[in-house]
């Protein structure tokens, strides 16, 4: 077995100084097509009564990944940030990865708590293993931020190298709604240009046709599927439990 505190240790981290951040099933939305910036500013501002940056300066972010059939939690590492400062935010200090999208859309939602802002940077220190480290999380899901020395997770998967593959044209694309996040860059940004009818068949063989109309094309329309599968939307119609997409270009 090997375990993360290992992997810290190997790239020159101490465990007991490092916290590990467990983001919630949405936050992918900041993330998709390994958006660094986005991600990092919205990481940049966290509730002052519940910072998971506390007494701590370095931070590695996870988000989680589909339960396994025996109802294993895991998590796929995205990459370590340290913090570099800390303040209440004020509105006018622009913390050091700032995106003016993810502020306005983060921040309306926290319009009347407090919030401390955070200047964070990203580490090149593992950062080749990002989406590729997977960890047995354990069962405390609810505490999402802990201290890596009292919390050692297993590593239960090292993935091959992530390439940045060439999107293989709308016609025979081919995916799956539940890897939708770890997707090349190239194929995020195809995707997210133009829209159309699709295809989703399910594990069963049951079979949804739908059209992709609105905003950011087929990725947008896919995005809340892929938000169904992970659980953070409900929906009624039997769609949800659908996981494997085929595209039709019309």
């Amino acid at each position: 077995m090997f375990y993360f505190n290992e992997f810290l240790e190997r790239h020159g981290f101490d465990p007991s100084q490092v916290r590990l951040l467990r983001h919630k099933p949405n936050d992918y939305s900041f993330w998709f097509g390994s958006n660094f910036e986005k991600f990092g500013c919205y990481a940049s501002f966290q509730k002052k009564s519940s910072s998971p940056y506390a007494e701590t300066s370095i931070a590695c972010h996870f988000l989680p990944t589909t339960t396994t059939g025996d109802g294993l939690q895991t998590a796929l590492y995205i990459g370590t940030t340290r913090i570099l400062d800390r303040w209440d935010w004020d509105g006018k200090r622009k913390p050091k990865i700032f995106n003016e999208t993810i502020v306005e859309k983060f921040l309306d939602n926290l319009s009347d708590e407090a919030v401390q802002a955070f200047d964070l940077e990203w580490l090149d220190e593992a950062k080749n293993y990002s989406e590729r480290v997977v960890v047995n999380w354990g069962s405390g899901t609810r505490a999402w931020s802990q201290w890596a020395d009292r919390n050692n997770k297993e590593i239960i998967e090292i993935r091959s190298v992530k390439e940045d593959r060439e999107f293989p044209g709308f016609s025979r694309f081919v995916g799956k709604i539940s890897e939708l996040s770890s997707w090349p860059p190239l194929w995020i940004e195809a995707l997210g240009s133009v829209g159309g009818v699709y295809l989703l068949v399910a594990q069963n063989g049951e079979q949804y046709i739908g059209s992709a109309v609105g905003k950011d094309g087929f990725l947008g329309r896919w995005k809340s599927y892929f938000l169904m599968v992970m659980g953070v939307i409900s929906y009624s119609k039997r769609v949800v439990s659908k996981t494997i997409m085929y595209q039709s270009w019309k």
